[in-house]
């Protein structure tokens, strides 16, 4: 062999060490040469970012490499101005679905010959698993203090309430030939009642949910959700208009509490349009090109007024609402519901006004197993 051969025999076999490394890697990676372009792309950095394996990225400018992700671009263009660059930082990106995704990063220079830097290099992790697992365990320690706290207002409000409700029932025989008075009583037995129905509701949000998890189809559940949220609310000229994913898998879930979350989004919805409008239902499958869908996903839109900025943002929260004799328990509830199924839910406005609630269900959850 001469020495020639050699030294581009032993080229090749750095190449393919240098590309089985990158490759190795348990972060994504990615390198920019000074000019702005795209060096070199892991296969895990392209799985975070949602680029598939076939787009040519490496050589390609960033900004127009990673056009889905300005923010993420811009970070890179101004590191290769940098002096200090970012170490252990995190940043908010676009997903696939348009969901918010959050990736740990630390930007590493690439020296050159000439002593200045080639270029930088991009390690990062995606972040999402970790903080949703975060927020799910504040909520949990926030959910355990609030039942504490909830057995024993029960308590001390229900004891009260029960003594009220005898007095009345005695008004009431004693009022019965006085109508103005009795109507007075009335009321009474009206706001008796619903500090009764806060009570139970707020000490259902408190108790730990545990799912019985069975396969169920999506569309049916949403079909006896709205026919349950129908008859609660009463008469109604409510359109609704479906579009359903033909032939989905079933999903393993809890039955009876993916019910009563699609129950209270509904009748949130009939509440807004105040019994008038248009409900439209979507279920679609969420799956990568030639896969089984991998999660389910509904969408039930109404055309009501929309929600105000103030109140969207605080609408999850307990006891948050805009309605006169609301408990605002439900929507809490309804997201509780969709985590314990490790899930998501959403809230937007509609493109032509009204607003949408988007939730997302996986298959199989996690270490679950089907019952029976």
């Amino acid at each position: 062999m001469t020495g020639g051969t050699a030294v581009r025999a032993a080229a090749a076999v750095d190449d393919a060490y240098f590309r089985r490394l990158v490759e190795g890697m348990r972060c994504g990676l990615l390198t920019v040469d000074r000019g702005g372009r795209i060096l070199t792309i892991n296969a895990l950095a392209r799985q975070i970012l949602d680029l598939d394996d076939e787009d040519p990225i490496e050589g390609m400018p960033v900004r127009q490499a990673l056009a889905r992700h300005p923010r993420l671009a811009e970070v890179l263009l101004d590191a290769l101005e940098m002096s200090h660059l970012p170490n252990r930082a995190e940043l908010e990106i676009r997903s696939r679905e348009d969901d918010g995704k959050t990736i740990g990063f630390t930007i590493s220079p690439i020296p050159g010959d000439d002593g200045e830097a080639a270029g930088i290099g991009l390690f990062f992790k995606d972040l999402t698993h970790v903080e949703r697992l975060e927020e799910q365990e504040k909520l949990r320690d926030r959910l355990a203090a609030l039942g504490q706290m909830g057995a024993s207002l029960a308590h001390e409000i229900r004891n009260p309430l029960a003594s009220i409700e005898v007095t009345v029932g005695l008004l009431r025989r004693r009022l019965r030939d006085r109508p103005e008075e009795l109507r007075l009583v009335e009321k009474i037995v009206s706001d008796v009642a619903r500090v009764n129905r806060i009570v139970s509701e707020g000490l259902e949000f408190a108790r730990p949910v545990a799912p019985e998890w069975a396969p169920h189809e999506v569309s049916s559940l949403l079909e006896r959700a709205v026919e349950e949220a129908s008859a609660r609310f009463g008469p109604h000229r409510v359109e609704v208009e479906r579009d359903y994913e033909p032939a989905l898998p079933p999903v393993i879930v809890d039955g009876g509490l993916i019910r009563q979350m699609l129950v209270n989004i509904v009748l949130n919805a009939f509440e807004a349009m105040e019994g008038r409008g248009r409900l439209r239902l979507e279920v679609r499958g969420l799956a990568r090109p030639g896969q089984d869908p991998a999660a389910v996903e509904i969408r039930i839109a109404d055309d009501g007024p929309g929600i105000q900025d103030e109140v969207r943002e605080k609408i999850f929260y307990p006891f948050v609402t805009s309605k006169r004799n609301g408990s605002g328990l439900g929507l809490p509830m309804a997201r509780k519901i969709a985590e314990c199924h490790h899930g998501m839910i959403d809230v937007m406005d509609g493109p032509e006004g009204g607003t949408v609630f988007r939730i997302r269900l996986p298959r199989t959850p996690d270490g679950r197993k089907t019952a029976g």
